[in-house]
């Protein structure tokens, strides 16, 4: 993978996290650019090997193969992480919850086999969703029930945008835009222009950008289940899973983008929104402090106070 100077900016284009990244920058020099690539892609690489759900020799998986046998000791740098799973869950309210795997996998074998998931089994990975009882610090986790298992997808890419825009500063780059999998966080502008340019999905039209948005200081976050669901005899079910409920999230929310001062934040509430419907996924971004929001429902579109300050013509 090279960092190919185009246009004055530097790109990085590479899968990861499940996902297409891209990342764009203007470095002041050559070693800059390499030292930038090898400290976002290897930190990159190394979050990947260690916290994904789909990499059996995960420090995730481990944590959760011991699920109500033994606790994991950990690295004091990975206590980062389970830091983030606390302030999620307290931040949302408890509908992101780190725990909530078991229902996630309960709805995904739903989906592969065509059949509806029991009230029975509904309930049983209900009863194995709580943050609040999983047992962690002084260097070791310990999730307390057999079956019990965390997952980090809740905020996991938003949180790795953060940290490549973090690196990027601290090697004095000004001008960085990071893309994974559309989390998205700027800073700075692109050589063509005061800020770097943001399109939103039309929730409706695929491959269609039903809203521009400048974006610079502030990373971007769209949820929702227009694009990504899972079909169960003939019925399609979203990718969002309710807690509260155990089922998948459904209201007339078809997408939630939210901008905000970091993409963590703004992933958090977008996810929200989809879970608690446009009224309240409003109010609760209206509440945050700079954070706008533009929910895209089956019928009208829905815009925060001022998001109008990042809309672009189209």
């Amino acid at each position: 993978m090279n960092a190919n100077l185009t246009g004055g900016l530097f790109k990085l284009k590479f899968k990861a996290l499940g996902t297409v990244c891209e990342v764009q920058f203007r470095a002041a020099s050559v070693e800059t650019a390499k030292e930038f690539r090898k400290s976002a892609l290897g930190w990159l690489r190394e979050f990947e090997e260690r916290w994904s759900r789909f990499k059996p020799t995960s420090l995730l998986c481990r944590i959760n193969s011991e699920a109500g046998r033994s606790a994991v000791e950990i690295p004091e740098s990975d206590e980062e992480i389970l830091n983030l799973c606390e302030y999620t869950f307290q931040i949302s309210k408890g509908l992101s919850d780190p725990t909530s795997l078991p229902l996630t996998s309960l709805w995904d074998r739903a989906g592969k086999v065509d059949e509806m998931p029991s009230s029975d089994e509904i309930e049983e990975a209900k009863n194995l969703i709580s943050w609040p009882a999983v047992e962690w610090g002084d260097g070791r986790v310990f999730l307390p029930e057999k079956g019990m298992a965390l997952e980090i997808g809740g905020f996991g890419k938003e949180y790795a945008v953060d940290r490549l825009i973090g690196f990027a500063k601290r090697l004095g780059i000004a001008d960085c835009l990071v893309d994974l999998g559309r989390d998205v966080a700027a800073i700075g502008q692109p050589p063509n222009g005061p800020v770097w340019v943001i399109g939103i999905e039309d929730a409706q039209e695929e491959d269609a950008a039903a809203f521009r948005l400048a974006v610079s200081g502030k990373g971007l976050a769209t949820s929702g289940n227009g694009r990504r669901f899972r079909m169960i005899k003939g019925e399609k079910f979203g990718h969002i899973i309710d807690p509260r409920t155990g089922w998948p999230a459904r209201n007339d929310l078809l997408t939630a983008s939210c901008l905000a001062d970091d993409c963590l934040t703004a992933g958090l509430l977008s996810t929200n929104a989809c879970i608690v419907g446009k009224e309240k996924g409003m109010e609760a971004i209206e509440r945050s402090f700079g954070v706008e929001g533009l929910l895209q429902t089956t019928s009208d579109h829905v815009y925060s106070s001022n998001i109008h300050r990042h809309v672009l013509g189209s």
